[in-house]
């Protein structure tokens, strides 16, 4: 509503300014021409009395002409002063927006494996554009190594709470901690250095596959990579492509499909082998069959790391170490599967819901 409520407004601003050009424009097309028009009959009256010599009217008419050119070239400088006013004061905007995200100070990374442990602790956090909060006090913590589902409706807050993570924004109340440190101590490279993000959509860039793979960690051997092409079941793909890595996949991917676009983020999890692994919808567009081969290389991958899984397949997540339950925002509740169950709160009724879902269409 507030964006088309903008472009509305943009609209009544601009369209009186076109109006105005294009009455401006036909009128100086218009006296162009009439003025070009008078030159030639007053020469060719002079002419027929004798007072200008013929050779000289074509001249003239030429003459006059282009001396309708800097005037046609003065008329569009009021134009061009707008759109330039126009254009300066978006880049002073953009120049001087305020950075809402900052490098801290630095933390000491331990390399060692195992993952890190995350904690959110009473965190709040609204986009600009809500109505309403999209994190409300949500607390909860994840054990390294250990993984954690997030569940829930479609709006609850389980993929802001993954991109609060990324510190793509922070939040307005709360803290967000991992491996002990809150977020906003972390250099932002530092911290996503440590992050390995599977999105339900990946972005590609208009690139070979080979480069689009490598972005995770462009110092990969080639057998590093041929083992990641393996893991995330890419190596048919790259083999039936008649470029092989070095295909061009197009503006955003778009000569690959979805559950290959899927595979490439998956890829890139693999080699980059961060202590936190994100798994945002991660298997979506795959296929009954490149599901399950991802999924058990998903499964190898998540052993040895904290990770965070959203899904709206609650079959996906039932061995989780811990899920929690999300809606509007709110942690609801959290436990294991068998516990969830057991207290028949929202996490079983979201079990209940698509069970019958799926009993109804195979009843159909």
């Amino acid at each position: 509503a507030e964006l088309t409520a903008r472009t509305e407004h943009h609209h009544r601003i601009r369209l009186p300014f076109f109006s105005d050009l294009t009455v401006q424009s036909a009128l100086l097309e218009v006296a162009t021409g009439l003025g070009g028009l008078a030159v030639i009959v007053t020469g060719a009256v002079l002419v027929n009395a004798g007072l200008l010599e013929s050779a000289m009217l074509p001249l003239l008419t030429l003459l006059a002409m282009a001396a309708f050119l800097p005037i046609s070239e003065i008329s569009q400088v009021s134009r061009q002063l707008a759109d330039t006013l126009g254009s300066t004061r978006r880049l002073y905007a953009v120049e001087h927006e305020p950075v809402p995200v900052n490098d801290g100070p630095g933390v000491a990374i331990d390399p060692h494996g195992g993952g890190m442990p995350i904690e959110l602790n009473a965190v709040d956090f609204k986009y600009d554009t809500g109505n309403r909060p999209a994190l409300d006090a949500a607390s909860f913590h994840a054990d390294a190594g250990k993984t954690i589902a997030l569940v829930g409706p479609s709006g609850a807050g389980k993929t802001t709470i993954a991109h609060l993570l990324m510190r793509f924004w922070d939040p307005q109340q709360g803290t967000i901690s991992l491996g002990g440190h809150n977020l906003r101590d972390y250099g932002l490279d530092d911290l996503r250095r440590q992050i390995a993000l599977v999105a339900q959509d990946t972005f590609l860039f208009n690139d070979t596959l080979r480069a689009n793979i490598l972005i995770a960690r462009p110092e990969a051997s080639k057998a590093e990579l041929a083992a990641t092409l393996e893991r995330a079941s890419l190596s048919d793909l790259v083999a039936g492509l008649p470029e092989g890595l070095e295909t061009m996949v197009g503006e955003r991917g778009m000569r690959l499909s979805g559950g290959q676009r899927q595979r490439v983020a998956i890829a890139r999890a693999f080699l980059k082998d961060a202590p936190i692994l994100i798994l945002d919808e991660a298997t979506s567009h795959l296929d009954a069959v490149n599901e399950r081969t991802v999924r058990e290389a998903l499964e190898e991958l998540m052993s040895d790391r904290t990770t965070l899984v959203i899904a709206h397949r609650l079959s996906t997540v039932r061995g989780a170490d811990k899920i929690v339950a999300l809606d509007q925002g709110q942690v609801i509740e959290s436990g294991t599967h068998d516990d969830l169950l057991a207290r028949g709160g929202l996490y079983a009724q979201l079990v209940a819901h698509q069970l019958a879902g799926a009993a109804g269409r195979r009843g159909e």
